[in-house]
């Protein structure tokens, strides 16, 4: 059977949206077996919910992020892609994203089938590589990586990973965009506890994970007016915040045999996944 495969959009928005079946059925469950507990329960995460302002989690997280003079992260991505079946498919990718503010941004990419290539500023040119097609492009565009981020996107359509979360703006961005925002619980499962944090947006429900360091580890996109209502999973690890990154990091160099072309636009292949790409906005 032939699938598509298309990169789903990667957009910071909305968050929290529980299936009535999951969350009636588990609450069934537990009251059944021990109300006592769920009880217990309940009383926690009131107490949490209480002490804990969702808001203010969310802001500080951003804030975090939009004032790090530089930061690296790895990113294991994981979206849906809603076949003309109705059928769901889960495609995934890695990113590793590198910023030294005000001028230097670096994403390298490999996806699950194997394509990998990647994004480079250094303040002046944005360059786009694909290590997969061995060409690359290069396009002038003095100024900052909030500058690189929106032109790359809306000007010449290029996916950026969760390009939001990218930007100094971020605070301002969640706040304008968020119409709600919810405390849900106190996860104490995974590597670290974390905060777990539910927004919606008009077109996006999102879910982060924030850890103590203010750092999200998780978070879960659902796109609720799409056919299908795909989601959009992101876990992230090996946060570094106050290591200088080398300057070399950001600096381009074309493999053997690489081929410069005017534009880099993602070409369809026929391997039976007819692959189209989308942006991040």
């Amino acid at each position: 059977m032939t699938f598509i495969r298309k990169v789903f959009p990667l957009i910071i928005a909305g968050m929290f949206s529980v299936s009535a079946y999951s969350a009636q059925s588990e609450q069934t469950a537990v009251s059944a077996t021990n109300p006592a507990a769920q009880s217990g329960v309940e009383t926690e995460q009131k107490q949490a919910s209480a002490t804990i302002d969702a808001k203010s989690q969310l802001d500080g997280m951003a804030k975090k992020l939009a004032g790090a003079r530089q930061l690296s992260v790895s990113i294991d991505m994981y979206y849906d892609v809603v076949q003309a079946s109705g059928q769901k498919i889960q495609y995934s990718e890695v990113r590793k994203v590198h910023i030294s503010r005000p001028n230097y941004l670096r994403v390298d990419s490999q996806q699950s089938d194997g394509d990998a290539g990647g994004l480079i500023f250094d303040g002046k040119i944005l360059t786009l590589f694909s290590t997969t097609e061995n060409v690359y492009s290069q396009t002038t565009h003095p100024g900052d990586v909030d500058a690189a981020v929106r032109f790359a996107v809306s000007k010449l359509g290029i996916r950026v990973p969760l390009a939001r979360m990218l930007t100094s703006t971020l605070p301002q961005d969640l706040q304008k965009l968020s119409t709600t925002v919810d405390y849900v619980e106190h996860d104490i499962l995974g590597t670290m506890p974390t905060d777990h944090i539910a927004a919606r947006t008009r077109d996006v429900d999102y879910q982060v994970w924030i850890g103590k360091d203010m750092l999200p580890t998780r978070m879960i996109l659902t796109y609720k007016n799409e056919p299908g209502q795909p989601q959009f999973q992101a876990v992230f690890s090996s946060w570094n915040l106050t290591s200088r990154i080398n300057e070399s990091t950001f600096t381009f160099t074309p493999a053997k045999g690489a081929e410069r072309i005017p534009t880099l636009l993602p070409a369809s292949r026929q391997d039976g996944r007819n692959k189209a790409q989308g942006d991040a906005s």
